[in-house]
C-alpha cells in the first residue's frame, strides 16, 4: 500500500527532543539517560533537566526546540526585555493561566513564547480571547518561568528560584571567560530588538497562521514528556481508594502496591504513599532533597493538603532535624526541638515544637532524593516503624521502575 506524501512527511519529523540534541553533537546517550532519571524525580520537562545538570546550554535547547517544532527562533535572554505596550497585550491572568508572554506585534500577528507550541487547541482558543493571530515561539521552560516572574509576577517554585541563581552564576563565569568584543556583524545588531528573530530560514519553517502551514501540526513532533497532574484511578472497583482532595476513602496495602507499579510519573507515586499514610498519621509528608535545599513536594495534614507546602524550604547548611537523615541516609526519629526553621515547619501543620517526628530517607539508585516526613505521637510511629521502611522500600522500587519505563520509552 502506497503511504500519503504528507504521512511520510510527517513520520520522518516525528523526532524526540534527546533524538534531536544527540544529532546536534550536544548530547551523548549517557547524560540522556542521566537527564531521564533526574526527570523522573524532580519532575517538570526534560529540557529543564538537562539545562539543570549543565548538559546543555539555555540558548542550545532553544535551537534544538525551534527548528524541531519548525518555528522561528529567538535568543531566549530576549525575553527578559519585552516593551510595556507589547506585554500589555496579553493580560496578567491569561499571562499566568496560560503559561505565556508576548514577545513581538506585527499587524495582527503577535509573537507568543509557550511550552506548549505543538497544540492548536490551546493557540486557538489564545488567539480568540487575545484577537491576535498568535505565532508561537518555542522557548526553554526555564526562560518562561523567570520572564512571566519578571513581567507579571508569577511566584516561582524553589526549584526555579534556585535554577536562576544557576544560570545567573554560569552567565557570570562566561562573561569573564569571553572577550568584550564582539564580531562587526554582530556589532551592529540591537539584542533587544524584535528584528533579532531569526527569519534566515523562513521558506523551510513555515510558521502557524501562515497559510502554507494552517494544517495540524500535532503529528509532528512528540511534546516532551511532562508530569501528569492527573489523579490516579481506582486500581479495582473492590479495592477501596482515598481521594486526596476529599479525604474520602482509605487504600489497602495491596491497593497501594498496585498503584506504586502502575504509576505513570513522580506525583503518582507521591500521591499513593500520601493517600495511603494520612488516615492513620496527624501529619505525613514528601520533601524534595537538593543539592542545597530541602523543598516541600506533598503533604497531608487533618486529611487536607497544608497551605503553602510546595513552596516551603530549608537550606542543607542549617541546623535542623533533616541533618541526620541527609548526612547518614539514616531515619531519624525523636523530637523536633524549637528552632526557627523548626517553627516555620510546624507551623504549616497548625503546631508548635518540641513535636515527635518520624524522617524516612527515600534513596534512588543509593541518591537521596526525598525525605517521608510523619508527625504523630511517638507511641504511633515506634509501632510502625519497622512496616514504614518496608514502604520506602516499596516507593524506590516504584522509582526505579519509572526511571527504566521512561527510558524504554525515550531511548
Amino acid at each position: 500500500m502506497e503511504i500519503p506524501e504528507t504521512q511520510l512527511k510527517n513520520h520522518v519529523l516525528h523526532r524526540r527532543l534527546g533524538d534531536d540534541l544527540i544529532a546536534e553533537g550536544l548530547l551523548a546517550l549517557d547524560q540522556l539517560e542521566e537527564a531521564i532519571e533526574y526527570q523522573c524525580i524532580y519532575g517538570g520537562k526534560l529540557g529543564t533537566s538537562l539545562v539543570e545538570l549543565g548538559i546543555v546550554e539555555e540558548d542550545q535547547l532553544a535551537k534544538v526546540l525551534s527548528q524541531q517544532l519548525r518555528l522561528h527562533y529567538i535568543k531566549p535572554e530576549l525575553l527578559m526585555n519585552v516593551p510595556k505596550e507589547t506585554l500589555q497585550l496579553v493580560p496578567r491572568e491569561i499571562a499566568i493561566k496560560y503559561k505565556v508572554v508576548p514577545y513581538h506585534k506585527e499587524g495582527r500577528r503577535l509573537f507568543l513564547a509557550m511550552t506548549d507550541a505543538t497544540n492548536l487547541t490551546f493557540i486557538d482558543d489564545l488567539s480568540f480571547k487575545l484577537n491576535h493571530i498568535i505565532i508561537p515561539l518555542a522557548i526553554p521552560e526555564i526562560r518562561l518561568m523567570l520572564a512571566l516572574k519578571k513581567h507579571y509576577g508569577l511566584q516561582l517554585s524553589p526549584r526555579f528560584e534556585a535554577l536562576s541563581a544557576q544560570l545567573n552564576r554560569r552567565a557570570k563565569a562566561k562573561q569573564k571567560s569571553v572577550p568584550a568584543k564582539k564580531p562587526a556583524a554582530e556589532a551592529e545588531m540591537n539584542p533587544a530588538d524584535p528584528a533579532s528573530i531569526d527569519m534566515n530560514a523562513e521558506e523551510t519553517w513555515p510558521m502557524l497562521g501562515d497559510e502554507e502551514y494552517e494544517d495540524d501540526m500535532s503529528d509532528l513532533v512528540e511534546p516532551e514528556k511532562e508530569e501528569t497532574t492527573e489523579k490516579p484511578e481506582p486500581i479495582s472497583s473492590d479495592e477501596a481508594y482515598f481521594d486526596f482532595e476529599t479525604s474520602s476513602y482509605e487504600i489497602s496495602y495491596t491497593s497501594l502496591c498496585q498503584q506504586l507499579v502502575a504509576a505513570r510519573d513522580r506525583n503518582d507515586i507521591a500521591r499513593a504513599l500520601i493517600n495511603y499514610l494520612s488516615p492513620d498519621f496527624f501529619t505525613c509528608g514528601l520533601f524534595m532533597v537538593r543539592p542545597a535545599v530541602i523543598t516541600g513536594w506533598l503533604a497531608s495534614c487533618k486529611g487536607a493538603e497544608p497551605l503553602g507546602f510546595d513552596g516551603f524550604s530549608i537550606p542543607q547548611d542549617q541546623n535542623s532535624i533533616f541533618d541526620v537523615v541527609i548526612k547518614g541516609k539514616v531515619p531519624f526519629l525523636g523530637m523536633v526541638t524549637d528552632t526557627p526553621h523548626h517553627r516555620d515547619l510546624l507551623a504549616l501543620f497548625g503546631t508548635k515544637p518540641p513535636q515527635a517526628s518520624l524522617l524516612l530517607p527515600l534513596l534512588v539508585r543509593d541518591r537521596l532524593v526525598s525525605i517521608i516526613y510523619l508527625l504523630d505521637q511517638m507511641e504511633a510511629l515506634e509501632k510502625r516503624f519497622s512496616e514504614l521502611n518496608n514502604l520506602v522500600q516499596k516507593a524506590e522500587m516504584a522509582f526505579t521502575m519509572l526511571i527504566l519505563k521512561n527510558k524504554l520509552l525515550t531511548i
